[in-house]
């Protein structure tokens, strides 16, 4: 059982990942036999991964047609935003009154870390996904508030910023942009976190939504377009 939990989850990964570099286009078939010969896998851990990429909304299961890679429009992004607006907000208002003199220095360290390896041209964007999720969730569990933790879990926070790692600029962002958010939330001002978390994810938004746009362009320039 290891073994196919172990096939399923690196089969899953390289089909995600795939998806969000733009290796697979959006509107783009998948077919399983295809994706099993191409990621040595069986038909039923591929079953496995495409639904899994379906509730993640990577992928639409088209009946008699199979997997087509999901559409990406702007109204889409706006909205996965507006969601991770409201739990990440939530979260840095509740941190800043639970964080303690530890997970202060540990948020430092990361925000610290974040600022000076996302502008890294030799970290890949998975590596860079990582690390910014691993901030993200250390804010969001020192809220101690399972509820919270539980519905930004099922959002699927680490996605995001996994198509974040993968499609903006990191260096067009304004310098110490995690410590900043971090000294906000160590603040001991609830309102002043929640204001600067939601600005910190607005523009994430933005950086996105041009990136999008920007690939619009790309895409509408290629031969045969």
């Amino acid at each position: 059982m290891t073994i196919l939990q172990t096939e399923y989850q690196k089969i899953y990964e390289a089909v995600r990942n795939a998806i969000i570099s733009g290796e697979y286009s959006p509107g783009e078939k998948l077919p399983q036999r295809k994706l099993a010969e191409r990621f040595n896998g069986t038909t039923i851990t591929i079953r496995e991964v495409l639904r899994t990429l379906e509730k993640d909304k990577l992928i639409v299961m088209i009946p008699k047609w199979g997997a087509i890679v999901e559409e990406i429009t702007e109204e889409k992004i706006y909205g996965k935003y507006a969601v991770r607006e409201a739990l990440e907000a939530m979260a840095a208002k509740l941190a800043c009154q639970k964080i303690d003199n530890e997970e202060k220095k540990k948020l430092i360290k990361l925000a610290k870390r974040s600022d000076k390896d996302l502008l890294s041209d030799n970290l890949s964007p998975l590596e860079k996904a990582n690390l910014h999720y691993t901030l993200h969730e250390e804010i969001v569990n020192t809220t101690g508030c399972n509820e919270l933790i539980e519905a930004i879990n099922q959002e699927n926070l680490y996605l995001i910023l996994l198509q974040n790692a993968y499609h903006i600029n990191w260096k067009s962002n304004k310098p110490n942009w995690h410590t900043l958010l971090v000294k906000a939330i160590i603040s001991r001002d609830p309102d002043f976190a929640e204001k600067t978390m939601k600005e910190h994810v607005r523009v994430g938004c933005r950086m996105e939504i041009e990136a999008f746009r920007n690939g619009k362009k790309d895409l509408t320039g290629l031969p045969g377009r």
